[in-house]
Order: structure tokens, then C-alpha cells, then sequence
């Protein structure tokens, strides 16, 4: 009787365990160790939203992207679990503006991803050493792709089409050793997003904390 009144007979909640990155969820924080990255290095970080993206016309949604919210600089901060080398292991990407993509690599040789009917793929040379940058870039990849903003955990696999969903086409540059990228969305009306991504290791992070 007094046990129902005060709730002493009500059960606790289990506490929700979180042992891999892949199972992130929003309000879930991750530690990452020190690394030359100086924007991710030592740092612990929320994740503040969670998206998908189809890479492969509409098969499903390949990338489950946590977003990190901003670098000190202000740059939209995003990591996701790539499994394209057949292992698994963290991408870190970074966005960029315009002033920054110019800064970073020879971007007349980066607008040519963007010609109409070429019949050559893409390189690109980095303009300064900095730990994100290869030294070098080679198209790998244009297509067209579509983003879903919510986490496609919570899409059902029946569903065909989501009114989440945004086509947009899709090009990346990859570095010879394949440990670095540049990712361009171009979108209905010429809205462009470009990332600089680098490739790590799963150890990179050094503790994962469940919400709540």
C-alpha cells in the first residue's frame, strides 16, 4: 500500500548502454582522443541531429550522419561510419564556404567538376599543407543522391518516398591513399555544400556516453 504511494514499487528504467558509435542516437556524447586534427583533437561532442543519405538510387540509406554542431571557426561539424574500404572507420567532414574552398585547394580546377557534359574526371591540387588536405584529389564519384533529414532509423522500410527527402546531385574527390575527400551537394536553385573529410581509425574515439 505505502509503497504504491510513495512509488517505492515502481521500476527503475534500465539504463540504455551505447558500446558502438554506429548506434548513436540525438543527446548521445562521444569523447575522440588527441589527434592533428586540432578542431576534433581532445574533444567531447553531443550529437545534435542525426540525417541519412541514399548513395545508391534509392536502395536504402547508406550513411546514418550524427551532426556535431560547429568547429571553433564555425564550421558545421559532421562524423559518420564509412564501411567503403571494407573495415570500418570514422569519417570526420567539415563544411565549407566558398572563401575557404579557395583557400584550401586550386579551385578553378575544382569548378570543373561542375562542367556540363565533360568526358574526363576531375583533379584537383591542394594549395597548403594542413592536416585535412591531401595533396592531391581524383573524381570518384557523380551521381545523383538524396538526403533525408530525420534519422533513418525512424524511416519504415516499407516507405518509398519520404517528404524528408531532397534530391540533389553529388560529386567527391578522393585522395590517392583514400584517407581524405571532398564531398559537393549542388541542389535545386544552385545551393552548393562542400566538405572536407578525413578518414580515422574507430580508436579515434575514446568514449561513447548515452544521453541522459
Amino acid at each position: 500500500m505505502f509503497k504504491k504511494l510513495f512509488g517505492r514499487g515502481k521500476e527503475k528504467t534500465p539504463v540504455r548502454s551505447l558500446d558502438r558509435v554506429h548506434d548513436l542516437q540525438i543527446g548521445d556524447a562521444l569523447k575522440v582522443g588527441f589527434d592533428e586534427h586540432l578542431e576534433i583533437s581532445n574533444t567531447q561532442f553531443f550529437v545534435q541531429k542525426v540525417t541519412g543519405l541514399d548513395l545508391t538510387a534509392k536502395s536504402g540509406f547508406e550513411r546514418r550522419v550524427f551532426h556535431l554542431g560547429n568547429t571553433a571557426k564555425g564550421r558545421a561539424l559532421l562524423m559518420w561510419v564509412d564501411s567503403e574500404t571494407g573495415t570500418d572507420r570514422l569519417a570526420f567532414a567539415y563544411s565549407a564556404d566558398q572563401p575557404h574552398v579557395e583557400e584550401m585547394i586550386n579551385i578553378e580546377q575544382f569548378a570543373e567538376i561542375f562542367a556540363p557534359e565533360r568526358d574526363y574526371l576531375v583533379e584537383v591540387n591542394s594549395r597548403q599543407k594542413n592536416p585535412w588536405l591531401a595533396d592531391q584529389y581524383v573524381e570518384d564519384q557523380a551521381m545523383e543522391v538524396y538526403w533525408l533529414d530525420k534519422d533513418p532509423l525512424s524511416v519504415s522500410t516499407n516507405d518509398t518516398v519520404s517528404s524528408d527527402e531532397s534530391a540533389c546531385d553529388y560529386f567527391r574527390l578522393t585522395s590517392k591513399d583514400k584517407l581524405a575527400a571532398i564531398e559537393a551537394f549542388v541542389f535545386s536553385g544552385g545551393k552548393t555544400d562542400v566538405y572536407f573529410i578525413n578518414y580515422l581509425p574507430l580508436y579515434k574515439i575514446e568514449e561513447l556516453m548515452p544521453a541522459g
